[in-house]
């Protein structure tokens, strides 16, 4: 039997904060009537789980289709999910950022640092609305959500 003693917190896990920021902010966006859909080919999430390649998501025009299946090609970080809103129509890219204390509340007080300017403004131009998930972890499993749309 092989026991390890793994700490949640640090550089050692960074990916495993992440995704359970993500899986965090993808259950409160669901619950605010935002659907969202993973963007990337880190496969963290449930086999199951709606990831953008894996679905022809017919509320995006060809443009921001073609930005969010080029993201990682054009060196585009930011932007974790793809989503819409009920019956609105209107269409996410959302970032989700997740971490403990000063380190993540900077971006829950400035979430304009969260992105670069110029991905920012073709996200916009191309009428993507943009939305920031903070995740706080706090202490006895309990965390902190902020929500903020530029």
């Amino acid at each position: 039997m092989m026991e390890k003693e793994l700490t949640l917190f640090g550089k050692d896990a960074s990916n495993l904060i992440g995704g359970s920021g993500e899986i965090i902010a993808w259950d409160v966006l669901r619950k605010m009537g935002i659907w969202t859909y993973k963007i990337g080919t880190w496969n963290f999430f449930p086999k199951g789980y709606p990831h953008f390649r894996d679905r022809e998501l017919t509320f995006l025009t060809k443009t921001q289709a073609e930005f969010v299946e080029k993201k990682e090609e054009n060196g585009i970080t930011e932007f974790d999910f793809v989503g819409i809103k009920g019956e609105v129509g209107e269409v996410y890219l959302v970032e989700v950022k997740t971490g403990r204390g000063a380190n993540i509340r900077h971006y829950a007080k400035n979430p304009i640092r969260a992105f670069s300017p110029e991905n920012l403004e073709k996200a916009k131009a191309i009428g993507f609305k943009i939305a920031l998930v903070v995740v706080e972890l706090l202490e006895n499993w309990k965390c902190r959500i902020s929500y903020r749309e530029l």
